[in-house]
């Protein structure tokens, strides 16, 4: 009842209240007489209400780890990305294991150690070398007799095919010789024949002059015309004379004959002069390229007699070369397997080099998830001794070829007996970090992500904050505008209700006894309404708990049947001082603590979704909004007096299983 209330009352009641005074004082006259009594019944009761109090603040503490807590995130404008989370080490972009292809050589000087910086050239070791240089030594003498030898062949095969070339020209030289003789013969012969052939015509002229002449001399004799001095005496004569001169044609013929068969004498002979002088020049020939291919042979010889000897040294040459181990690359030593005296076996490791000027993530990727990631992706990297320093990286190499391993390990999950095997197929993949972070270190494990796809810009909230509906669509409980202020501090009908409750149990603390009987007097002139709300103020100012003030609370928008906890808030200055005492914390801020938060649903269209964050699509929710991510904490640790830190809402970052970078 307000002020106006009670003047308007006084009015009315102006005629009867010389009695109610009356019995007013009578009833003072009583309580002076039993003030002790009173006074003990009221810090009893005050005594008993604390305790209440405190014994409410101890299990509101031990509800906040044991009953669901409102926790909310903002809507949030980001960046967000769909990746694959890999685990690896941390190793140098080049890794060089040196080693050498000398073989039961002494190790004489090692100029390093685990841990040195060289530069590429700077030496590393060496090794004995005067075995070497006398195996060379040995074959360099043994080419020089080598040619030695070559030579000498050489100049034999050379001087054999100059003496047949001299052969071949005498050779020619005798056969021309022979050859002109023949042909000489052959023209004397030849001119025989020319003239056997003159004498045969001649006479053969002769022979038939005289036929004719004694052929005329019969005519003229028969005719009688036969004159003296013109023909011969008789015709024996004519026919002695015909038959030397048949006889003289037969000579010339035989003749002939003869000149004739010492020209195909002469023919012959020159065609066996011919036939001779060509066999002995092939033959010559022969000889001469016979000796030739000597030379071409024993030269072919002087180039390949030292090729084994050649190559020897140049193997020899080589080991020296390995003798001498120098860094290939600049880097950090690792390792170092040689000492000094000790006897080397071939292709064994001498040093381990690692180029820390850069840096790659070795890992692998799981057969279910490789045909999703390709070379040159973009990655976040993230080591213990960074911190939350990203860093980033590229996707620099997938393996085709899957790298399998097998563990006998026991199956948490309980899907598996204790004990068996379990194996998977995974591909190893490089990941090279951009820039430098003198903070890595070889050997380091690393976690990264492997983007697979980002969208920037878009409105994004945790994925746990998205809930599923019946009917398969998607919401989120958003806070009621003005619900959540700052921390530490609920705004929310209930908690404002507690607090003007609390802010006037304070004031009837501080009225002290003259506060209750004015309340008293109200109490009266009400016709004794509200007997158990002026009780309670006589009380040294208990928490209202009144049937109305607390269906206020229960009726406050987004509350669903919380705990007597939550509806309780204690302005006891006395209980507040007993539970921070015990517990840390007053009992007004353990009543704040586990107050709920009004929300309303508001559904909303998944996007992009993450191992984080999830893309929301609403025009009902903006960037600022708050937005409920339930969480439930709980712990078997029922003592008071610690202090507990509370992770972030599942799904961001470092919260529940799916928190991340």
């Amino acid at each position: 009842m307000n002020l106006t209330e009670n003047k308007e009352y006084a009015s009315n009641t102006k005629n009867t209240s010389i009695p109610f005074i009356k019995a007013l004082s009578g009833v003072f006259a009583f309580l002076k007489k039993k003030i002790r009594l009173i006074i003990i019944l009221i810090i009893f009761i005050f005594s008993g209400i604390t305790a209440f109090q405190v014994f409410t603040a101890v299990q509101s503490s031990k509800n906040v780890f044991q009953s669901e807590k409102q926790t909310f995130e903002e809507v949030e404008s980001k960046d967000i990305s769909n990746s694959i989370s890999v685990t690896g080490t941390i190793a140098s972009s080049e890794t060089r294991t040196l080693s050498t292809l000398v073989s039961k050589t002494e190790v004489t000087d090692v100029f390093v150690e685990v841990g040195d910086y060289v530069r590429e050239g700077d030496p590393i070791c060496t090794f004995d070398t005067s075995s070497i240089e006398s195996n060379i030594r040995k074959l360099e003498r043994e080419i020089t007799v080598n040619n030695a030898k070559a030579t000498l062949e050489l100049a034999k095969a050379n001087t054999q095919v100059a003496w047949a070339w001299e052969d071949y020209f005498y050779n020619q030289s005798m056969g021309e010789y022979d050859l002109g003789s023949a042909m000489n013969n052959y023209v004397q012969q030849q001119n025989s024949v020319a003239d056997a052939i003159d004498t045969l015509n001649q006479r053969e002229r002769e022979l038939d002059s005289l036929k004719d002449e004694y052929h005329d001399y019969k005519k003229a004799k028969r005719n009688g015309t036969v004159s003296e001095g013109s023909y011969k005496s008789s015709s024996s004569d004519y026919k002695d004379s015909i038959a030397t001169a048949e006889e003289a044609v037969s000579s010339a013929g035989r003749s002939l004959e003869n000149a004739q068969l010492q020209l195909q004498n002469s023919i012959d002979n020159y065609n066996k002069t011919v036939e001779t002088l060509k066999h002995q020049g092939v033959t010559d020939l022969r000889t001469i390229s016979s000796n030739m291919a000597s030379v071409v042979e024993t030269q072919l010889n002087n180039m390949t007699g030292n090729d084994s000897a050649e190559e020897q040294i140049r193997e020899y040459k080589k080991d020296l070369d390995n003798c001498n181990i120098t860094a290939p690359i600049s880097g950090l030593i690792t390792s170092v397997s040689v000492v000094e005296g000790d006897e080397y076996d071939e292709k064994s490791t001498i040093c381990v080099i690692q180029d820390d000027s850069s840096y790659k993530v070795s890992g692998t990727v799981d057969q279910y998830d490789i045909s999703s990631i390709t070379e040159s992706m973009n990655c976040v990297i993230k080591t213990d001794a960074t911190g939350d320093d990203q860093m980033e990286g590229v996707l620099t190499f997938v393996s085709p070829v899957p790298q399998s391993s097998s563990s006998g390990t026991s199956d948490s999950s309980g899907s598996g007996s204790s004990g068996s095997s379990s194996s998977s197929t995974e591909y190893p993949i490089e990941i090279t970090i951009k820039g430098r972070d003198e903070r890595l270190r070889i050997g380091m494990t690393a976690e990264a992500s492997i983007l697979l796809e980002s969208k920037e810009g878009v409105k994004a909230v945790p994925y746990d904050a998205i809930e599923e509906a019946e009917d398969g669509s998607f919401y989120v409980n958003a806070a009621v505008s003005g619900a959540v202020e700052g921390a530490g501090e609920d705004s929310s009908p209930a908690a404002q209700n507690d607090k003007e409750g609390a802010q006037n149990d304070r004031d009837m603390v501080r009225n002290g006894k003259e506060g209750a009987q004015q309340n008293d007097a109200e109490a009266a002139r009400n016709d004794g309404k509200g007997a158990q709300q002026n009780d309670a103020a006589r009380n040294d100012g208990e928490v209202d708990i009144s049937d109305k003030a607390a269906s206020d609370r229960s009726r406050a928008p987004g509350r669903s049947g919380s705990s007597g906890n939550n509806d309780s808030y204690s302005g006891n200055p006395v209980a507040n001082y007993i539970a921070e005492k015990i517990i840390g914390k007053s009992a007004s801020e353990l009543y704040a603590e586990t107050a709920e938060t009004p929300t309303r649903r508001v559904t909303v269209k998944k996007g992009l979704e993450t191992d984080y964050y999830t893309e929301i699509i609403s025009d009902e929710l903006e960037v600022g909004d708050r937005v409920l991510v339930q969480e439930t904490e709980s712990s078997d640790n029922e003592s008071f007096g610690f202090d507990v830190g509370f992770g972030g809402p599942g799904g961001g970052p470092g919260g529940g299983p799916r928190g991340g970078f």
